[in-house]
């Protein structure tokens, strides 16, 4: 048995290839939509910028808050309940 200190393992010393799976990684050069569900297709969003008197901000904030909710959750929100009012005026 040698009395020298172990330094450890190095993971570099060796080929990976036969040794590891990576199969739990998600391959995100894949552009099929096979493996998205009905939810994730319903919950993308993008970024959007618009210009809203400060008061108005404040109120939707103090609304948010209040719910216990985020900002642009309330204003997505507010949106669509908006825009189902105008779809309902056709």
């Amino acid at each position: 048995m040698s009395k020298k200190a172990s330094l450890g393992h190095n993971p570099l010393a060796y080929s990976l290839k036969s040794h590891a799976s990576f199969d739990f990684i998600k391959n995100t050069q894949d552009t099929s939509d096979n493996g998205t569900s009905d939810v994730e297709k319903s919950n993308q969003k993008k970024v959007t910028s618009y210009y809203l008197q400060e008061e108005t901000i404040n109120r939707i904030k103090a609304i948010a808050d209040q719910k216990g909710e985020s900002y642009s959750s309330v204003v997505n929100d507010f949106l669509k309940v908006m825009l189902d009012k105008e779809n309902q005026k056709e």
